[in-house]
């Protein structure tokens, strides 16, 4: 009697364990796994054998109490971990183990398997139970010829379903039942904003990150709770929300941060790429007093004093060619040669002995009216269209003009090098003064802070700002949601990401920032260019400055050499005076 129990259990056993091998290859084609990871210190023999034939994805055979980190090169694996069976507390520390092996991989799928034939339902709920405290979120529990799984919402509850039941796991979980989210804004703009509704009285979170935490909401059939430790309009640093979440105060943070080598275990699918590059001050218009010493200057000038020297050389010779004679004034201060190239008139000398001279003369005459003709034409120019001052556009450009860098205490570190002139402030400040439009500053910005700020200055009566991409900090950055390792919301996130990216969503959120500022009272309706100094469109007196200096210099020398000629004269003839009377005296005696 006891062989014939004996020999109906064995079977049992054996059609139990074909059940679960079966069982296992159905989980892992229906969840798309690739590889299956065993941990076998408590698998039956014939059960491994089994897997082994039975099984086509890889597999790979771990201990049961290793509990380091699992292979970053395993894509999609199926943990399978074989209890004892017998203690309870033996499996609470394989369950311990396989936590600290998973800390940064919640969303790896894992079956618990009891390698005894004793059916206890309460030990499974009690196992699972563990899992739900754990936050380990894909997990199935096999028992005899059913598996078990749980539900975290409203509250803890299992579900008992037969081998051939399907789905195994829960596509839409978590199902939150609406339950409340918990969810942080780190209110960083325009990305994360808060503001309190005038009409209604409630907190409104709002902006592209904002958004998306609503959609979130939807999609887990949730209600939005925000945090109660939350101030509208004071930025929250991104450890202390990393804090939070591991108190597990809050469900979700809505923030953002770069991804940076290191992270990409704790961080989502990303949600922005972007690039940071300088927002530089447009160049100002040159004021129109400063149009006559840029046309002025000294290679205009020293072309002209060329000019007017080689003329002048030319018809030295002429003259002294001719018969005629040649002063070096006439060469230093030829005044036909000066009224020429000033496209003035002047009288032409006799003709003489050389006929070429009249063709010299007119070419001087086509030069001086070409210069004339340039010169007008570039004041006319100058005077309806200044031009603009340098226009910085790189980080050298920056150093030479002196222009100072605003950045914050948080970002000082990767600016330093740079050796700029910085201005440090706090997060705050640092907002209300580049989303206000302080032109005297650069700032660091993102794409999408531009595309905010470009649509906030079409409205200005004139540009203030230019986005360069010779000045950028980083060409390519990723932003993605930071996770705390025990959050079960991270492929959640990642899929609604996905989601949110191929169907354009994002992008609207993105353009929608200027009209979510506005209803937040942060985008002032001012405008900032009418703070700058504009220069009157009519020409005034005090545009002629550099005329009116070089005709006062011009007026003076003048002056001064007629004062000169006139006591020069007067010498020379009170010397001829006494030289006549001295030839008088000494023609009497």
């Amino acid at each position: 009697m006891w062989i014939e129990l004996r020999i109906i259990l064995f079977w049992i056993s054996c059609g139990v364990s074909s059940s679960h091998v079966q069982f296992i290859a159905r989980v892992a084609k229906e969840s798309s796994l690739s590889v299956l990871v065993i941990r076998n210190t408590h698998c039956p023999e014939n059960w491994l054998t089994d897997i082994f034939k039975g099984i086509l994805i890889p597999v790979v055979t771990q201990s049961v109490t290793n509990a380091g980190l699992r292979n970053l090169e395993l894509s999609r694996p199926l943990h399978v971990v074989c209890m004892s069976g017998y203690s309870i507390q033996l499996d609470l520390d394989l369950l311990q183990n396989l936590d600290n092996s998973l800390k940064y991989f919640r969303d790896d799928k894992i079956l618990l398997c009891e390698s005894s034939n004793v059916l206890d339902e309460t030990k499974m709920e009690s196992v699972l139970h563990s899992c739900y405290h754990r936050k380990i979120l894909n997990v199935i529990g096999l028992q005899g010829l059913n598996f078990y799984r749980y539900h975290p919402y409203p509250s803890f509850r299992m579900e008992k379903h037969r081998l051939d039941s399907s789905p195994i796991f829960n596509p839409n979980f978590p199902n939150m039942l609406g339950q409340p989210l918990i969810v942080m804004p780190d209110q960083w703009l325009p990305r994360s904003i808060l503001y309190m509704d005038r009409r209604s009285g409630k907190q409104i979170l709002a902006g592209s990150v904002g958004r998306f935490i609503h959609v979130l909401v939807w999609k887990l059939n949730a209600t939005l709770q925000l945090a109660q430790a939350i101030t509208p309009g004071r930025f929250v640093q991104p450890t202390a929300l990393q804090e939070l979440g591991k108190q597990l105060a809050i469900d979700v943070s809505a923030s953002m941060s770069m991804v940076e080598h290191g992270m990409l275990r704790r961080t989502s699918y990303p949600l922005e790429m972007t690039r940071v590059c300088l927002m530089i001050p447009l160049a100002q218009t040159i004021p129109r007093h400063k149009i006559y010493s840029i046309l002025s200057n000294a290679s205009n000038i020293l072309l002209a004093v060329g000019v007017v020297y080689a003329y002048g050389l030319v018809l030295c010779f002429l003259g002294r060619l001719s018969g005629g004679h040649a002063h070096i004034v006439d060469f230093l201060l030829n005044d036909r040669a000066l009224r020429g190239v000033l496209g003035q008139s002047f009288r032409l000398p006799l003709p003489g002995r050389i006929s070429s001279s009249r063709w010299i003369y007119l070419m001087l005459g086509i030069v001086g009216l070409n210069v004339s003709s340039i010169f007008e034409a570039a004041l006319e120019t100058m005077m309806a269209h200044p031009p603009r001052e340098f226009q910085a556009r790189s980080f050298a450009d920056l150093r030479n003009t002196r222009l100072p860098l605003v950045t914050t205490e948080e970002d000082l570190h990767t600016v330093v090098d740079l050796h700029l002139n910085l201005m440090v402030l706090n997060v705050s400040e640092y907002n209300n003064v580049r989303s206000g439009g302080n032109a005297s500053h650069a700032y660091f910005a993102s794409r999408l802070h531009w595309t905010l700020f470009s649509e906030q200055q079409k409205r200005f009566s004139r540009e203030l700002f230019i986005y360069s991409p010779d000045a950028c900090l980083y060409s390519l950055s990723l932003l993605s949601f930071q996770w705390p390792t025990s959050s079960w919301f991270a492929e959640p996130v990642s899929k609604l990401i996905l989601e949110v990216r191929a169907n354009g969503l994002f992008e609207f959120w993105v353009k929608m920032h200027h009209y979510d500022m506005t209803e937040a009272g942060l985008a002032g309706l001012e405008d900032p260019s009418l703070m700058l100094v504009h220069h009157i469109a009519g020409l005034t007196l005090g545009d002629l400055q550099w005329v009116w200096l070089a005709y006062g210099l011009m007026l003076s020398v003048s002056l001064t050499v007629f004062l000169l000629e006139i006591n020069w004269r007067g010498f020379a003839y009170s010397r001829v005076n006494s030289f006549i009377l001295r030839f008088h005296t000494l023609g009497k005696r």
